[in-house]
């Protein structure tokens, strides 16, 4: 059996019986080909664009009289006769507008990689069997409909990363649309039932075919899914996934209409905005529409009703890391996340309260068989709208977040992929939670300070050993941190590092940790935020592990604020993911930033942030960069930054978590690499926001 779809002789002879009633005159669309050419034995190529079909196609034809002769055959002629034989043309227009686009594709596919040559047949592209698809013209005739089908969808075709990709198809169980679809076939029942429930022929293109870009006549966009509000103080932070389709035009724009009311927001490709002007204590719904070049598509279903309300404020407990979720070993989950899969795990419970908002911690990914990010939020999603953690194969990552609970106390993450194959192993480590009422500690912004550098022995004196663990000095002098603080945000930076390993930093003294912090190869500088509770006497234990016990590593951190006991400080609420910054898309700011030029973008008063907000937390992401350097976000503008947020190499897309004071309702951001020539992408996603205590 080929890696098409072969359908049972049933229903070959019933598409026979429906040929037979319902025939075109052959000469009305189809060449003669009684007398086929006959290609001649040379030099075997391919055809070469992934924008315009073949002209013709070389078939290997194996019906009686024709055993082991290649007939070159004209390209949209073959699809047709194709058609006849295999998709039935009773079918939904719909259905069969996927099946004619799929066989193209898998034609187009082969004649860019010939399949081979015979000693007399010369070089073909596919055979005319069920190893491909079954051509037989002297046989098969193809309906109106077929024909419709073909012709309608010609100017259609997919890519997946910029290449044409084989199409394959099946004939297998009439089942749920979707429900057995693999990323790489077309199902043909359950296609029919998509198309008999309102799908599009592209919609079901892309149901089928993962991660697939749709190109040819641009149409309306698809309506928008899962549809998710959250209400706040008049106002209401509203999310949604991307449509179906975009109708093969890049969706530019997002509206987002409150009932009652009217109220809009609207974005230019973020999946998230703050719908403002609302009754407090009055419940709404919402619908998002989609906008391209052609128009705006339908509206979405409408989200659940919420009811915006004045939002208290959690403080922070502070808890000793311990580890939750590690799906190599079936803590938290059994077997690893399969790519676009969102699965979530039990968060609330021995360690932390019920009655928990939010929780701090630390993630992380290992044996991860592609590259692609983590998400990690309160609701699931199979295609996220924002990132937590990215990462290339190969390479073990950790990410410190601030999020928010979902309901029932738990956690989605979602692994994804460019496919739908790659599989990863996630691990998470709880740091702390967020509960309402005053029982907790509240925060306090400082502008980032380093307290920590061996490399010039501040904090403490010489490089880490491996196993070795070492306390340094938080509390008091000028650290900005007061004795009676409990826990304290930063971030933390490794340099230097003689072998692989990962960082530990904690109240306690671990010469081998059962948690780690920051993960790391040879030769990398990388930093992670961190939000950890202080040792008894204001301290923080770190600990450097590597595989042996040779190797040193120099460590580095900033403090970026404080919790203390009560409510002097800052009360914090927790958000669904949110981007409010891609320099890519000119959302928050417009172009790559320059090295050593510090920009600012407002935070306060957007979406449902309130102007009175004194931080954030959130995910702050670099991709894009024409050189190796790190960022600087803070409160202040600096071109010149004396601390780092997050460090990268060239050519690697990564993301750090932060917790940042704000400076006028404003964030700083500075790329710094070696020069000022280079630039570099900025994303920021935010997590939540501090409010003063009883504000």
């Amino acid at each position: 059996m080929s890696v098409t779809r072969f359908a049972g002789l049933e229903f070959r002879r019933r598409l026979r019986r429906l040929a037979a009633v319902a025939v075109l005159t052959a000469g009305f669309w189809l060449p003669a080909v009684s007398s086929p050419p006959i290609v001649q034995a040379a030099a075997c190529t391919g055809w070469s664009s992934v924008t315009t079909p073949p002209p013709t196609i070389r078939v290997l034809r194996s019906s009686t009289g024709l055993e082991n002769v290649v007939q070159t055959v004209d390209f949209e002629t073959y699809a047709k006769v194709v058609m006849a034989a295999e998709w039935n043309p009773s079918w939904d227009a719909q259905a069969l507008k996927a099946g004619a686009v799929a066989i193209k594709e898998y034609a187009w596919y082969y004649a860019m990689h010939w399949r081979g040559g015979t000693g007399t047949g010369g070089c073909y592209d596919v055979v005319d069997s069920s190893n491909d698809q079954i051509y037989s013209p002297e046989t098969r005739t193809p309906t109106a409909s077929q024909v419709q089908a073909v012709e309608s969808s010609w100017p259609e075709f997919v890519t997946r990363d910029g290449a044409l990709i084989l199409t394959g198809y099946r004939y297998t169980a009439d089942v749920s649309c979707g429900s057995d679809a693999d990323g790489a076939h077309m199902f043909q029942l359950s296609a029919l039932e998509c198309a008999l429930h309102g799908k599009t022929a592209e919609q079901i293109l892309q149901i089928y075919y993962a991660g697939v870009v749709l190109h040819g006549n641009p149409v309306l966009p698809g309506a928008p899914t899962a549809v998710s509000a959250v209400g706040y103080d008049s106002s209401a932070q509203v999310s949604w996934s991307v449509p179906v389709s975009d109708g093969f035009s890049p969706i530019t724009a997002y509206t987002v209409t409150s009932n009652p009311g009217g109220k809009t927001c609207t974005t230019s490709g973020a999946l998230s905005c703050g719908v403002n002007g609302l009754a407090s204590g009055n419940g709404y719904t919402f619908t998002v529409t989609a906008t391209n070049a052609v128009g705006t598509g339908p509206a979405s279903d409408p989200s659940g009703s919420v009811t915006p309300s004045v939002v208290a404020g959690a403080t922070y407990v502070p808890l000793t890391p311990t580890r939750l979720l590690d799906t190599r070993y079936g803590k938290g989950l059994t077997k690893t996340f399969q790519s676009h899969v969102s699965r979530y795990f039990q968060v609330t419970g021995a360690t932390v309260p019920s009655t928990a908002t939010a929780v701090t911690g630390n993630l992380t990914v290992t044996g991860q068989s592609a590259a692609g990010f983590l998400y990690i939020g309160p609701i699931a999603m199979n295609d996220p709208t924002s990132s937590t953690l990215n990462f290339p194969a190969g390479d073990d990552r950790a990410n410190e977040v601030t999020v928010a609970l979902g309901i029932g106390g738990v956690l989605w993450v979602t692994y994804a992929a460019p496919t739908l194959g790659p599989t990863a192993n996630v691990i998470f480590d709880v740091t702390g939670y967020f509960a309402p009422g005053t029982g907790g500690a509240s925060y306090v912004p400082v502008t980032p300070n380093r307290i920590l550098d061996t490399r010039y022995d501040t904090g403490l004196t010489g490089s880490f050993h491996s196993h070795v663990s070492r306390s340094f000095q938080v509390t008091g002098g000028t650290s900005g941190v007061p004795a009676k603080a409990i826990a304290v945000t930063g971030n933390l930076t490794v340099t230097r590092q003689t072998s692989l390993g990962f960082l530990y930093l904690g109240p306690t003294a671990m010469n081998d940790p059962t948690s780690s912090t920051l993960n790391f190869p040879l030769n990398d500088d990388r930093a992670n935020s961190v939000t950890v509770s202080l040792g008894t006497g204001g301290i923080l234990w770190a600990t450097y592990a590597a595989p042996t016990l040779g190797p040193t590593a120099d460590v580095i951190f900033d403090v970026t604020g404080y919790f203390e006991p009560g409510t002097g400080g800052a009360t914090y609420v927790p958000l669904t993911p949110g981007r409010i910054l891609d320099t890519r898309y000119a959302m928050g700011l417009s172009g790559a930033s320059s090295s050593h030029v510090a920009r600012s973008f407002a935070v306060s008063g957007v979406g449902v942030i309130p102007s009175g907000a004194t931080a954030v937390t959130g995910n702050l992401t670099v991709t894009g960069q024409t050189a190796a350097g790190f960022l600087y976000l803070g409160p202040n503008s600096m071109n010149n930054p004396t601390s780092s947020t997050l460090n990268f190499p060239l050519g690697d897309d990564r993301a750090n978590g932060v917790t940042v004071a704000l400076g006028g309702g404003d964030l700083w951001v500075t790329y710094a690499a070696s020069t000022t020539g280079p630039k570099a992408q900025v994303i920021f996603d935010v997590t939540g926001y501090f409010i003063p205590a009883g504000g």
